[in-house]
């Protein structure tokens, strides 16, 4: 324990502690740092035991006693320091901190609310139903002519408050269960996306973490009816005859496909943690990832770098021999797509702006195509960024796995 000696004879001070238990597991750690360790469950006993004001040796003891068998308690209490479950010494432990916007979460997703999103979801189906031009389709986003940076600016920057309304449901559904959450910009593959860590639904029940888990997919499905229905009244029997009107349904069709993005269950979108709590794993995909990495580094000879399959558990181990093949599969559509796809929409959307700015030097003109081409490529650019900078860090810190947090959504 960081070279200090440790009195075993004296009890410990621990944090103010969370138990889960499923199955053989009990998942143990810190509600205020979202710290969070999986034990077994006479791991987990024996902790109860140091916490209720056992030494370790009397823990050691009861132990033995109670299951025939003799623990390291020194190796025990590293496992301990090393998810910040002991008190330092000295150190006064704080108040548990108040989780912001609770109230606003009951209101968000009480019976009143869940209401209203019916009704504005059922009005909206019943809309696009009624009148084929208010059904959101990719004609939607040529909603303007008139300027790249305004027809770019629509698209892009008019998802940005659909995209905070996302986040902020799965943000709020984890308050409202007293969790905390924290928004961050990341990466899959070559999307940039925006995410809401939301680690301390390890340590709640399964049952209840649908609804974080979903209420971002919820938020996409009322969105693309609400924006629909309030572009019906502006709605011709040519389509939409007023700038409003085809704005409405440019952000309805963008919502439309960031709904559909979520399928990309390999990028981890919120359907993956849906799939990973249904099928009671843990860590699903970095297991697929390292187990695909062994069975290159087998092929290659390289036994040495191989990871030990005891460090994953059991269900992961299982449901990763299938689920790599399907990680593979949507990670080569996605390059066959960048290539067969993406890489001719940027060749095509950079003449676009070469040719307008041939036929216009203006400044006004060299703007517009300047700033247009800084909105298709910045994302992509960013993306970019953030996978050298991840590679970078895991060469300077090799047991970075640079994965986001299993409950980021």
């Amino acid at each position: 324990m960081d070279g200090t000696a440790v009195d075993l004879d004296r009890p410990l001070r621990l944090y103010p502690l969370t138990y889960l238990e499923e199955g053989e597991e009990v998942t143990v750690g810190r509600a205020d740092i979202d710290s969070y360790g999986l034990f077994p469950a006479d791991g987990a006993a024996l902790l109860r035991r140091l916490e209720a004001g056992d030494s370790p040796n009397q823990a050691a003891r009861w132990y033995q006693e109670h299951y025939g068998e003799t623990v390291d308690m020194l190796e025990f209490l590293e496992v301990l320091e090393e998810f910040e479950l002991l008190v330092p010494e000295g150190e006064q432990v704080a108040e548990a901190p108040v989780i912001r916007w609770r109230r606003l979460a009951d209101a968000v997703f009480s019976w009143p609310a869940w209401c209203l999103y019916a009704a504005v979801t059922i009005a909206g189906v019943v809309v696009m139903i009624a009148d084929s031009h208010v059904t959101p389709q990719y004609q939607n986003i040529f909603f303007t002519t008139s300027s790249l940076v305004a027809l770019t600016a629509g698209n892009v920057l008019g998802q940005l408050p659909w995209i905070l309304l996302h986040e902020g449901a799965h943000a709020l559904g984890g308050r409202r269960l007293g969790l905390n959450s924290t928004l961050t910009i990341g990466r899959r593959f070559y999307y940039l996306v925006f995410l809401t860590s939301l680690d301390g639904l390890v340590a709640v029940p399964r049952r209840k973490r649908y609804l974080p888990m979903l209420a971002g997919m919820g938020v996409d499905v009322v969105v693309v009816c609400g924006l629909s229905l309030a572009a019906a009244p502006l709605v011709g029997h040519g389509g939409a005859t007023g700038f409003t009107g085809r704005l409405l349904l440019a952000m309805a069709f963008g919502a439309l496909l960031r709904l559909a993005w979520q399928f990309y269950f390999f990028l981890r979108t919120d359907l993956y943690f849906l799939a990973v709590t249904v099928l009671g794993c843990n860590d699903l995909q970095t297991v697929s990832r390292q187990m695909l990495q062994n069975r290159i580094r087998a092929l290659l000879g390289r036994h040495d770098t191989m990871v030990d399959p005891e460090t994953w558990t059991p269900r992961d181990r299982s449901v990763a021999r299938w689920y790599m093949w399907l990680m593979v599969g949507g990670y080569t559509l996605l390059t066959v797509l960048a290539f067969t796809v993406m890489l001719p929409a940027a060749i095509r959307i950079t003449e676009l702006a070469v040719h307008k700015l041939v036929r216009d030097t203006s400044f006004l003109n060299v703007t517009d195509v300047c700033v247009f081409l800084v909105l298709n490529f910045g994302e992509l650019a960013l993306a970019g960024y953030l996978a050298v900078r991840g590679w970078r860090r895991r060469r300077t810190d090799p047991g970075s796995t640079g994965a986001a947090a299993p409950a980021s959504v």
